[in-house]
């Protein structure tokens, strides 16, 4: 299949180029004609795929997610593609303007309800914090182990029996009643192909709760009732009332066709069809822990219009297994249709709302804030810090008492000084206080720093050299140039000089809240490169309270196969995510690793929080620089996670 999409890329490629050059194509693609004709390839897409019944094929997935990330998904498609999809199910057109039925109304909710509480509640791993919260934790499913990367999979370490899955969509499963049968390669095969981001349930019909949300594998506890079955209870809730369920059975048989059997609150049998699925041919028997699935229902669902929440009931214990939003996608028909209009009835659909935490946040550039910077306040700071997390973070910080890993990076941001900060946070002044405190050979090189570009010798530096600011942030104030002969220098050096403007540092980049105050220089410093000529590992420790906590090993950090994966101290994967980058399945660990972490506590006593970056090249350890607000209002994800990395740094001795 992949020598297949290379010979049609090639294909394209060629005719192409029958016709246009690359600048010439380059510009065709910014004409209203290319547009024009780009809308109809898209509309011919879509109708073709609702036609074949394939809206909902990996390939189809795929082609929604590019329009996403393109921006030519617009909301006036989506209702379309929508419209159509629901008229080929369910045999008569939705009305969005004034949707009545219940099918309608969950379509009207994907495109415009967006509680990010749905979020939380639509990811299977997530929930488990919600319900735990909510109603207790013994009525969530034990989760033994979870990943972000199927690779990082150690099957030696799960039982006999587990359940594996993906929280981000359904079906994305696999239970094993036996380890020995189960063939390990290809399991993590189908879950590295399950957590690609097209694969996320949001491209398939528009679900938006699944949008947002990072992908996880993880493993649950096996559970089973009796005969090897297991009984799924649905209940339909509607504002914290619970109304109805639908019991679901031989979902994993495939030799036999899944049933659904409605009943009522007390358990009466109703006269409904679901989907086309068949009835049991006995009536099934009232659960012994009924009422208390009816109780935990209405509890977990009183926040919502509507949500279907799903339990297993084992006899002796009951467990929440889901909370979805979407039930059938909304393209699951009732038999007899009166009943689409009776739970319509019950959804009281809430006013639109379109979830863009940015819409709250209005950006100082770093200028800005250099030129107010005699009229910026503290509590101004405050407000800037809550802004911006919540349109990053996605949720508002609480800076009164913080717990979460980036609400202590922003309490001690506004609060914590200490002026060896402005010292050690400078990429030219940490190689002193770094060689002062451990010693100059744990520092990568100088040579040279400079207040003008025009001070800079090009000639006299070697072949290769690395050029950064002293006081920047990113990867856009760093040059590798690994053969000076190929770069145009005096490109080199406009690109220096910007970084000379006195606004140019981390400082006033984030409002002037950090002890960060730096006068900027060039800073030219060796290239330290890996055996074979590529790019060394980067080893990011966070160190709270004078301790090396969790790492970041970011590999291949400039090419496109980038990945980030946060380790502990033993070097186990832990499950989460930044910025969106992919995890390695074993990131390399360092043969010095003893010698960094006995460096960490050198280096971070002194601090409540310190990131400390490492180099390895040719067995020595070298110290890149410290941080010490790392990756402020860059959430993590799951958010979860956030509160968990929390807990590492104590705040209580600099909050009294």
């Amino acid at each position: 299949m992949k020598l297949w999409v290379k010979i049609k890329k090639r294909i394209k490629r060629f005719i192409r180029s029958l016709f246009f050059t690359k600048e010439e194509y380059a510009r065709f693609k910014m004409t209203d004609t290319f547009q024009m004709l780009r809308r109809y390839l898209v509309d011919r897409y879509f109708y073709k795929n609702i036609r074949k019944n394939s809206y909902a094929t990996v390939k189809a997935k795929k082609m929604n997610y590019r329009m996403e990330k393109e921006g030519i998904f617009t909301d006036e498609r989506k209702e379309a593609l929508l419209a159509k999809i629901f008229e080929k199910q369910h045999g008569y057109k939705i009305n969005f303007r004034d949707p009545q039925t219940f099918n309608e109304k969950l379509m009207w909710m994907k495109l415009y309800y967006q509680e990010p509480l749905i979020t939380k509640c639509c990811d299977k791993y997530a929930v488990k914090d919600y319900v735990s919260k909510m109603v207790g934790e013994e009525y969530v499913v034990p989760t033994i182990k979870s990943w972000t990367n199927a690779g990082q999979i150690n099957f030696d370490e799960l039982p006999e029996r587990f359940v594996l899955k993906v929280n981000w969509s359904s079906g994305y499963l696999n239970i094993v009643k036996n380890k020995e049968e189960l063939r390990q390669r290809a399991t993590r095969h189908q879950f590295a192909r399950w957590i690609k981001p097209y694969r996320n349930s949001y491209y398939q019909t528009l679900n938006w709760g699944y949008k947002n949300m990072p992908p996880i594998i993880f493993a649950e506890e096996y559970i089973e009732q009796s005969n090897e079955q297991v009984y799924d209870y649905k209940f339909f809730c509607f504002n914290g009332r619970v109304d109805s369920l639908f019991i679901a059975t031989d979902r994993q048989d495939k030799k036999k066709p899944t049933t659904f059997d409605f009943y009522d609150a007390d358990f009466n049998p109703l006269p409904i069809t679901y989907g086309g699925h068949p009835h049991v041919k006995t009536p099934h028997v009232k659960p012994k822990n009924f009422e208390k699935m009816k109780e935990i229902a209405a509890k977990l669902s009183a926040p919502f219009p509507f949500v279907r929440v799903d339990f297993y009931d084992l006899g002796d214990r009951v467990y929440v297994g889901e909370m979805t939003f979407y039930s059938g996608g909304a393209l699951l028909s009732f038999e007899p249709f009166e009943w689409d209009k009776k739970y319509g009835e019950m959804i009281r659909l809430p006013d639109k709302l379109i979830q863009s935490t940015k819409d709250y946040f209005d950006p100082l550039t770093p200028k800005e804030a250099y030129m107010m910077e005699s009229k910026i306040t503290v509590p101004m700071q405050r407000m800037y810090c809550m802004q911006k997390a919540y349109a990053q973070l996605e949720y508002l910080p609480d800076l009164d008492n913080p717990k979460s890993f980036n609400e202590k990076i922003i309490w001690l941001a506004l609060n914590y000084k200490n002026p060896i900060i402005s010292i050690a946070a400078d990429k030219y002044r940490a190689k002193e206080y770094i060689a002062s405190q451990v010693g100059e050979q744990y520092v990568v090189p100088l040579l040279g720093a400079y207040d003008d570009v025009s001070q800079v010798d090009f000639d006299a530096l070697p072949n290769k050299f690395v050029a950064k600011s002293n006081g920047g942030w990113g990867s856009d104030e760093v040059i590798l140039v690994k053969d000076k002969d190929t770069h145009c220098i005096d490109h080199l050096k406009v690109m220096m000089t910007t970084w000379l403007y006195p606004w140019r540092t981390y400082y006033y980049q984030n409002m002037c809240i950090t002890d960060e105050r730096i006068e900027p220089k060039i800073v030219i410093e060796e290239l330290l490169e890996a055996e074979e000529g590529g790019s060394v590992d980067d080893y990011k420790f966070y160190c709270c309270n004078g301790e090396p906590r969790f790492a970041l090993v970011v590999s291949n950090r400039n090419a496109k196969a980038q990945t980030r994966t946060f380790v502990d101290m033993e070097w186990e994967c832990i499950p989460v995510m930044r910025k969106g980058k992919n995890t390695a399945a074993h990131p390399k660990k360092p043969t010095k690793l003893n010698e960094m972490i006995r460096l960490c506590r050198i280096l971070s006593k002194d601090f409540p929080l310190v990131r400390i970056d490492f180099y390895e090249v040719d067995g020595r350890v070298y110290v890149g620089e410290l941080t010490f607000t790392p990756g402020m209002f860059l959430g993590f994800k799951p958010v979860e996670m956030d509160y968990k990395l929390g807990e590492y740094l104590d705040l209580s001795e600099y909050m009294k």
